[in-house]
């Protein structure tokens, strides 16, 4: 007799000691714990599982089981708000030392384990909590010539209610306080800044642009989804969204290649214009004078101004400018949309101060030209140097004379680009070494008259 008291005393100590340690197991997107009122119980575990990025809530899988028993009957209950008590019988599995059940809902549940003697009984609890975390929509709330906004719905929930085991008193779990979620927006083409709030404003966009919004807690957990803004879209009344335009251009003399910009040259610098407006539908050019040149803000334009649905394919600039560069401005509008009936277009300007710059008429001082060259030698020509060529030219004489005043060298173009005398006269052959008399006249774009003249020493080597 004795032996079977020490027997089962020897089980009830296994079981308790197994009872001790286990507890409701799942596999939750978190878990946390109870904070029970009572004093002398212990907290229970909540699970907590997050809905799916479309909504959709996520049911729990729990499971308990008592290490090395067998032959136990676990049986389920699910607590009941209208009985204040674990009165739901959910299912029993018996003969096995572990249970699941599935499809959990939110809501505290208990499971009674026993063993086949009923001679020992125990009890686990435990608390699930359905956590709705979606975007539910991502609007255009307004959109103007300037700004955008956003509106977004966030589907979270902030607070989940549970009992005391034993007092049965309303408790409050918070999940992370709905204020402590964070935002944060991307836009693809990638445009200007987006504030980092549930519904931002910002620069409007210009072209169609995919907005991405992702909203993470404080706990890791994150949902993202995008809206696509597209070319037509509106709000019902015909008031588009892609409304603004930003006007933009570049400039580039026609002797370089297209893809880079240089505004300065010498005259006549002939100035090709690229636009870069962005939703642009209608442009207008405005090409002005020099500061110094305009007589009245009537006066200010270099010409007429030009409204064209084309690109401006070039202008010709042909007075230099000493000290102000020419200014360029473009208008440009956006398309058409409605607004309480009326017919309206956003609008943009840029202007570009100082932005043509056509270099002063220029011929090289007397002290600058040289002196003196060797067809067959070191110096084969009679020539400016590279850093002293005339620049913004109009037109251009050279006159050569030999010792005796006979013309032995002429040459004239209209801008001047001379490449030199190299010694070789007009029907006469070469000329001898010797000293020749040299006369140059040029006029620039300015209307300003160059003159020089001087000697030149031609030395032969042979």
């Amino acid at each position: 007799m004795h032996q079977y008291k020490l027997l089962f005393a020897t089980v009830f100590s296994i079981l308790l000691s197994n009872s001790a340690s286990a507890q409701i197991s799942a596999k939750a997107d978190r878990i946390d714990s109870t904070k029970y009122t009572t004093n002398g119980i212990a907290d229970d575990p909540i699970y907590i599982y997050y809905s799916d990025p479309r909504g959709f809530k996520t049911t729990g899988t729990l499971a308990a089981a008592i290490p090395d028993s067998t032959n136990l009957t676990f049986t389920w209950y699910r607590y009941s708000e209208y009985s204040s008590s674990y009165s739901v019988k959910l299912k029993t599995d018996s003969t096995t030392n572990q249970s699941v059940i599935e499809d959990c809902t939110e809501g505290g549940y208990k499971v009674s384990i026993t063993n086949s003697a009923n001679t020992w009984d125990t009890a686990l609890y435990a608390w699930v909590f359905q956590n709705e975390f979606n975007i539910g929509l991502i609007s255009v709330y307004n959109s103007t010539c300037e700004q955008m906004e956003l509106r977004s719905t966030i589907n979270y929930d902030e607070e989940f209610i549970y009992h005391d085991r034993v007092s049965n008193e309303r408790l409050t779990y918070y999940n992370g306080k709905k204020n402590q979620l964070k935002y944060e927006w991307e836009s693809t083409p990638k445009g200007t800044s987006i504030p980092s709030v549930q519904n931002p404003s910002f620069e409007a966009p210009t072209e169609p642009t995919i907005y991405r919004l992702t909203v993470s807690n404080s706990f890791g957990e994150s949902r993202t989804k995008k809206i696509e803004i597209e070319e037509g879209d509106h709000n019902g009344d015909g008031n588009i969204y892609l409304k603004a335009v930003r006007a933009n251009f570049v400039a580039h003399r026609a002797y370089i290649p297209a893809n880079e910009t240089d505004s300065s040259g010498q005259a006549p610098l002939t100035v090709h214009f690229s636009d870069s407006s962005k939703n642009a539908t209608e442009w207008c050019w405005y090409f002005y004078k020099q500061i110094d040149r305009r007589k009245s803000t009537a006066d200010s334009l270099l010409m007429d101004t030009v409204t064209t649905q084309f690109l401006v394919d070039s202008i010709t600039y042909t007075m230099p400018n000493f000290k102000y560069g020419y200014d360029v401005a473009l208008r440009v509008k956006g398309p058409a949309y409605m607004q309480d009936g009326i017919e309206k277009q956003c609008t943009d300007r840029l202007l570009k101060e100082e932005y043509i710059n056509v270099d002063s008429s220029f011929i090289a001082k007397k002290t600058d030209i040289p002196n003196a060259f060797t067809p067959d030698g070191a110096n084969p020509k009679f020539v400016f140097q590279d850093e002293s060529m005339p620049r913004s030219i109009r037109s251009f004489k050279v006159r050569i004379y030999n010792r005796w005043g006979l013309k032995v060298y002429s040459y004239e173009d209209d801008n001047g680009s001379w490449d030199g005398w190299d010694g070789e006269t007009i029907g006469f052959g070469s000329a001898p070494a010797g000293v020749y008399y040299y006369t140059i006249v040029a006029e620039g774009w300015n209307n300003e008259t160059f003159r020089r003249n001087g000697y030149v020493h031609l030395f032969r080597t042979k």
